[in-house]
């Protein structure tokens, strides 16, 4: 295994980076980035305890880390999508027997995908690793938009909208001391049945993805509470949303 610099395409070792998702829900913070490279078409990692080692220096409690597995452009595509994943998962075993095991896990498989770089073929056979540490920023009965989107007029909601859905599980996930209220808001005219249903479909996701039931309350506002005037067509979209307020169990 090779622990080279990351190349320009990755961001370099230690480098603090944030970004504020859903008004600080919470920050995220980019640690380390390491490429791991491997001999043509193998995906066996040569000193797997050198990046063990390197893994367990991060110096954070809760993260996330992401996985991207890249191949050369010998032989069939469908091949080299089975490589990259070969790949992944062996670089994937060893995060997992690292001090970043309790760590959410994103894993990417770009194949061939080369974004227009001109690098050689040898530059793509490798491994990505980012460790980012996240931490919670939002506050005790405050409400935060969760900027979800759903389909004109209906309860469902958009798939590509979904990433604080996400962040949000995660949230209840690592603390079962939180509870949560779901506020759900419409512009332009009254429809309270629909703010309900919208903060219910977002319920709905979190019992489906294991949060137990209980511990998530759902409220419909419809359009009473506006952020802002309605008048601009370009404003509206502010007005229709689901907002989440944590509650912590014993205050």
């Amino acid at each position: 295994m090779d622990l080279k610099p990351a190349l320009s395409l990755v961001i370099a070792c230690f480098m603090q980076m944030t970004t504020s998702f859903s008004q600080e829900l919470i920050e995220v913070k980019r640690l380390d980035s390491i490429s791991v490279f491997f001999k043509s078409a193998g995906f066996e990692v040569e000193n797997p305890q050198k990046l063990i080692n390197r893994l367990n220096l991060v110096k954070a409690t809760n993260g996330k880390v992401r996985i991207v597995s890249y191949t050369d452009t010998v032989g069939s595509l469908s091949a080299n999508q089975k490589l990259a994943a070969k790949r992944m998962s062996s670089i994937s075993k060893l995060v997992r027997s690292s001090n970043l095991r309790t760590f959410i896990f994103d894993s990417i498989n770009k194949n061939e995908l080369r974004a227009g770089r001109k690098l050689s073929d040898s530059s793509f056979r490798r491994v990505d690793v980012i460790v980012y540490s996240v931490e919670n920023k939002f506050a005790i009965g405050k409400p935060i938009n969760l900027d979800i989107n759903f389909e004109s007029g209906k309860d469902v909601i958009v798939p590509a909208s979904t990433e604080n859905l996400q962040t949000l599980l995660s949230i209840l996930q690592k603390d079962s001391t939180l509870r949560i209220q779901l506020n759900g808001h419409v512009c332009c005219r009254p429809a309270h049945e629909l703010s309900v249903s919208r903060a219910e479909s977002v319920k709905k996701y979190l019992v489906s993805k294991g949060i137990n039931r209980s511990r998530i309350s759902c409220k419909g506002y419809s359009n009473t509470m506006p952020l802002v005037s309605d008048a601009k067509f370009e404003d509206q979209h502010k007005n229709m949303r689901v907002e989440v307020v944590f509650i912590k169990i014993g205050t």
